[in-house]
């Protein structure tokens, strides 16, 4: 394991997270694990992604696989980054789930919605209106250990706030409350 905290990055489409990720990377004095849920997507062809009633049989088990192979990532002993566009609930649960016995810094990564927009349209290579679903989806799951707003820091700012978070020594918390709340749920739920 590495002695540092996985650093959990969630945000929209179109929030800078692999920028801010990668910019990370070269900033980190260590070689440091990428791993985005988009490499694991694009691991299917593109007509399987574009097409309907395909990609939702498609996507929820190999994320699932991603979800569960993070921790297999994190005891590598490399420092991680996890880029992460949490739509799902269950998502969010496997994610806390399968990191159960690891540090992790949960960062949101936000960006008010017109500029989400502005540069949805701008890149040509996302489907319009995406971003604006994902908005009120991704943040929803509780408070984030850490937040950088994307339309305020650059992603070479973002990674040196990302670098200060990491060298301070701060540990994560907001999986661990996620991890009680699901756990509370499950006790309290007759049918579980």
């Amino acid at each position: 394991m590495s002695r540092y905290p996985i650093l959990f990055l969630n945000g929209t489409s179109s929030a800078d997270k692999t920028s801010l990720a990668r910019a990370f990377q070269k900033l980190w004095h260590a070689p440091t694990l990428y791993a985005s849920n988009d490499a694991f997507i694009f691991m299917f062809p593109e007509h399987v992604l574009k097409d309907d009633s395909i990609r939702p049989k498609v996507l929820w088990p190999l994320l699932s696989a991603f979800n569960r192979s993070l921790p297999n990532l994190a005891a590598c002993g490399f420092p991680l980054v996890v880029d992460y566009v949490l739509e799902a609930e269950e998502w969010m649960r496997e994610c806390v789930e399968s990191l159960s016995g690891c540090d992790v810094l949960f960062v949101g990564i936000k960006c008010p919605l017109v500029e989400l927009e502005r540069r949805e349209k701008a890149r040509g290579d996302r489907q319009i209106g995406f971003a604006r679903w994902q908005y009120e989806r991704v943040h929803r799951f509780g408070a984030y250990d850490f937040e950088i707003d994307t339309s305020v820091d650059t992603p070479e700012q973002g990674a040196e706030r990302l670098k200060e978070l990491l060298l301070s020594g701060r540990t994560g918390e907001a999986f661990g409350r996620l991890r009680r709340t699901y756990a509370m749920h499950i006790s309290t739920d007759p049918g579980a």
